[in-house]
């Protein structure tokens, strides 16, 4: 009887441990931090696990585990942009925002912006279209082209050093603002004098894509 009590005790314990493992992805400890940023063989990067470039939304969605909100977003050059935003993203004690930037052609693009429900103008002059839930289903297989963190700490300039070492270039934007350029990382990271910073990620290999307009 004792024998047998601790048979179903172990398969049961086999059960439960198979099931945390199906429902919570691996995280690697090299991708828990902001500035643990992985350069692979074929120039893309790794941040928080998600491969800019290659890991796709449904991917994305089961390494955060929150359901984001997507919105559509168009420029006043008229350039469309899929984005789907957290508002509460953690990993390792760190707490932030984070918004994931959906590589699509522009036909697909323009027939989510003209499906949309609402649109709103920014300040900024940009438009934001709401998308239905339901986007979410036909995006699935789309990958993730870029990355932005959004941490709710202020991040001093002695810390990013420390983390992320001397920036190869530096360009001020705005009176309380200085862009911070990694092109071998492929990070621009926003020092916010009079706010939060702004990390935002791209593959290296497109990263002047990023830099070229900061120095007009």
């Amino acid at each position: 009887m004792c024998f047998r009590l601790t048979r179903i005790l172990f398969i049961l314990a086999i059960i439960i441990s198979l099931s945390a493992c199906e429902k919570s992805p691996q995280q690697n400890k090299t991708d828990r931090y902001p500035w643990q940023i992985t350069i692979l063989a074929d120039g893309s990067s790794r941040i928080f696990g998600i491969r800019l470039g290659v890991t796709t939304v449904s991917e994305a969605k089961q390494l955060i585990g929150n359901m984001p909100k997507a919105a559509l977003f168009e420029n006043p050059d008229g350039k469309l942009s899929l984005e789907l935003f957290y508002s509460e993203f953690s990993r390792a004690g760190l707490s932030g925002r984070l918004v994931l930037t959906i590589r699509a052609d522009t036909t697909e693009l323009q027939g989510f912006k003209q499906q949309a429900n609402s649109k709103n103008k920014l300040e900024s002059g940009v438009l934001q279209y709401q998308l239905d839930a339901t986007k979410l289903n036909q995006i699935e297989s789309w990958p993730v082209a870029s990355m932005t963190y959004m941490p709710y700490a202020n991040l001093k300039e002695k810390i990013i050093i420390g983390r992320f070492g001397e920036p190869a270039e530096k360009i001020r934007s705005h009176e309380q603002a200085q862009h911070w350029l990694y092109p071998d990382k492929g990070l621009d990271l926003i020092i916010n004098e009079a706010g939060k910073e702004i990390l935002q990620y791209v593959p290296p290999t497109e990263f002047e894509m990023l830099a070229k307009p900061l120095r007009r």
